[in-house]
């Protein structure tokens, strides 16, 4: 009987469920089309006589027209392919016609030394837009009842598009490139018997075939999107389904995925502009979804959502709408979301991704913090060097990329951001000391040389401070990084990767532990230095707002992002540096980072250094609700001074319930014998004693309850508590 009863209640719990677990569906996507149509069909005039009253000439691009009418024939074209009704194509028409008046708009003078535009002036010279031209006429090209003058115009717009980009066709696996090869093969198939032609049908083979099946050179949220994006419809329009078979795509789609963070969005790191992007990545996970039927693509796609349905703005937007077109034409109904595993992870290995994410959980409310140690990589050299050497681009890691190795671009807790990164450029090339790329825009340790800086009692006003003596033109110095370690365990998650810098001569290894049932962070810098020289160390964490601060402590919280996103919930980040030592100096100084005021926490330390000597820095961070008394928890931690020091350093951490002991292995060389024999490693050697614990571990950690003990261990072989053998390994 109880079966009986339970059971038809069981399939109404499991309908629900499935409804609740659905994504967006195909009408969902037309519904902000039509209504994206609407505002556009009412406003399109007031937007275009908007921007004439404010043409400004551009030093960078000399003409520059505005992409809104073309992006807006690109919706047009859209409904008439739906509809059939003549009436959209005649709209379409009429927004490409609009160039010739907005052409004449512009003094002879923006443009006539400019070589690019010796045979006359495109529409369109904006290469992020200009495909939307050649696009919107093929898409309207099959009306009968299009004016033969216009007609006429709109043809010789799409010949002056691609022609005008042969002057400057950037190649390589990026998104300036594949960009360009949209407007070349749309322009072709728009005019296939144009007498040009063959060469923009060859110009997009060219182009696309350093995407296709290929590497990306790019390490930017933004710029991602971009690429993958204009890619897929590279794909689509071209009709290479093969392209999906290749590890490399899926890769990508996975990639994106695992980067999206508890607030909705992906997390932002190298060129970003947070949170814009969203509804290229809306698109590009409804594609992934339905190539490979993967339910944490369209997991991606709710979460996205979620976010734009919290936002509760109007989506009226054309340039916006072309994304939500793409979602509509690739959505499948039929798979149905499926979260990723919630535990900390690589993102996605060691060699193209270089990222590494420590979570609990997929929800809003979930604990997320994603550590960067990408450098330039092995990919794409020849596209990297094309670039070198044809654009501007001294102050980021080629392409789009940060001085940001190593760095915490991230961190979300209970529905807040805490951490965020320093966001895209302020100006062209860059902004003054390479803002927002450069180092000292992130949240990392920054090293200089033949240099010595030292706050002085009470820093009287004539006194250097920190952020004038660290920063520079921000140029980017390439690097080299890997990474060490990644390790899963019941009640912590660790990481270690290192950043070798051949030219100022130093490895530096940041260690991350992750406290699963504590919910902190531990982060340990060690830095082994592999020349003589005076140096100066900053352990550098941005914030926006300080509400309490004491010795070598900080509590901080994020109210807003680039004045374009308010950071929801009620919690705060502690920043503590436990090391005390008279020669380290801690502070803060006002930096403007994302396009905002901000405030940079510092622990920094100058001296005289020979080589293999170390130095070793710990951050502690705390999230925690705004009604907790951080004072409270800074008592709970507590250094080690080892007997290895600074070699090797501990941590405890006491709760009410017991106390953990963290052990850190600073010198990885540390129990390496000088004989050439094998194993080279011996424990007498490179035993270190961390308070009660002994053992020659990269990273020890150990949780005392009473009479229980908890411990894990990473390459060693020998653990001791008190007089305890913990672990031996066999002779």
């Amino acid at each position: 009987m109880l079966r009986n009863i339970c059971f038809p209640f069981l399939l109404l719990f499991i309908g629900f469920f499935a409804v609740a677990l659905q994504a967006q569906s195909k009408a969902d996507y037309m519904e902000i089309i039509h209504q994206a149509l609407d505002y556009n069909l009412e406003h399109s005039d007031e937007i275009i006589n908007r921007w004439k009253s404010n043409i400004e000439k551009s030093d960078l691009f000399g003409y520059s027209t505005t992409s809104y009418p073309a992006i807006f024939a690109n919706l047009l074209g859209f409904m008439y392919q739906e509809t059939g009704e003549d009436t959209y194509a005649h709209k379409a028409a009429d927004m490409l016609v609009v160039y010739e008046e907005l052409k004449e708009l512009f003094p002879r003078e923006y443009y006539k030394d400019r070589i690019e535009y010796a045979k006359g002036l495109p529409p369109i010279s904006d290469f992020f837009s200009m495909y939307t031209y050649p696009k919107a006429y093929l898409l309207i090209k099959s009306c009968q009842t299009l004016d033969a003058g216009k007609r006429e115009i709109i043809e010789q717009g799409v010949a002056d598009c691609a022609n005008f980009l042969l002057n400057y066709p950037e190649w390589g696996p990026m998104n300036r490139a594949i960009l360009r090869s949209e407007t070349f093969y749309y322009a072709s198939l728009a005019l296939p018997e144009h007498t040009d032609r063959p060469t923009w049908e060859k110009m997009a083979e060219i182009l696309s075939s350093a995407s296709y099946q290929r590497w990306e050179e790019e390490d930017a949220t933004g710029y991602h999107a971009v690429w993958m994006l204009s890619l897929l419809r590279m794909v689509e329009a071209t009709d290479r389904q093969d392209f999906y078979r290749s590890a490399i795509p899926r890769y990508y789609f996975d990639y994106f995925a695992n980067l999206i963070t508890p607030y909705g969005l992906i997390a932002d790191f190298g060129d970003a502009r947070w949170p814009t992007d969203w509804h290229r990545f809306l698109a590009i996970f409804e594609k992934g979804a339905s190539v490979y039927q993967e339910p944490l693509h369209k997991w991606a796609v709710k979460r996205i959502w979620s976010w734009v349905q919290r936002q509760k703005f109007e989506l009226n937007s054309a340039y916006v709408a072309l994304s939500f077109i793409d979602a509509y034409n690739w959505a499948d109904e039929t798979v149905l979301p499926q979260p990723p595993e919630p535990k900390s992870k690589l993102v996605m290995e060691d060699l193209v991704g270089k990222k590494v994410l420590f979570r609990n959980g997929s929800d809003r409310n979930s604990t997320y913090l994603l550590l960067n140690y990408r450098d330039e990589g092995e990919a794409s050299h020849a596209g990297r060097e094309f670039l070198r050497t044809t654009i501007t681009a001294e102050e980021e890691k080629t392409h789009h990329g940060h001085s940001d190795e190593n760095s915490v671009v991230s961190l979300f807790y209970k529905g807040s951001v805490l951490l965020h990164d320093g966001g895209y450029r302020d100006n062209l090339p860059s902004g003054k000391y390479g803002q927002f790329r450069a180092d000292y825009f992130h949240n990392r340790l920054v090293l200089r040389k033949n240099m010595r800086w030292r706050r002085l009692n009470g820093e009287p006003p004539e006194q250097q401070n920190l952020w004038e003596f660290l920063r520079n033109s921000g140029a980017y110095r390439p690097v080299q990084t890997r990474l060490i370690n990644f390790l899963n365990f019941e009640q912590i998650d660790y990481s270690r990767s290192r950043l070798t810098d051949e030219e100022l001569g130093y490895e530096w290894d940041r260690i991350v532990l992750y406290h699963k049932t504590g919910q902190f962070f531990v982060v340990v810098d060690a830095v082994k230095l592999l020349r003589q020289d005076f140096f100066t160390f900053a352990n550098l964490w941005h914030t926006r707002k300080i509400h309490s601060s004491g010795n070598q402590w900080f509590d901080t919280e994020i109210d807003s992002i680039g004045n374009n996103a308010v950071n929801p919930g009620n919690n705060r980040l502690l920043v503590y540096f436990p090391i005390n030592e008279p020669a380290r100096d801690h502070g803060r100084y006002n930096i403007e980072r994302h396009w905002q005021q901000e405030t940079t926490l510092y622990e920094a330390l100058s001296a005289m250094y020979y080589p293999r000597d170390m130095e070793v820095f710990i951050t502690v961070l705390v999230p925690h609700a705004d009604n907790i008394d951080p004072e409270q928890i800074v008592t709970k931690f507590k250094t080690m001074r080892t007997d290895k020091y600074p070699f090797a350093i501990g941590l405890e951490y006491h709760n009410d319930s017991g106390t953990d002991y963290i052990g850190i292995k600073g010198d990885l060389q540390m129990d390496y014998v000088p004989q050439h024999i094998r194993p080279r490693y011996d424990y007498e050697q490179g035993k270190v004693t961390y308070g009660p614990l002994e053992s020659d571990a990269n990273l020890l950690f150990a949780s005392v309850r009473g009479e229980e003990l908890y411990w894990a261990a990473s390459n060693m072989i020998k653990v001791k508590y008190k007089d305890h053998l913990l672990h031996q390994s066999l002779e």
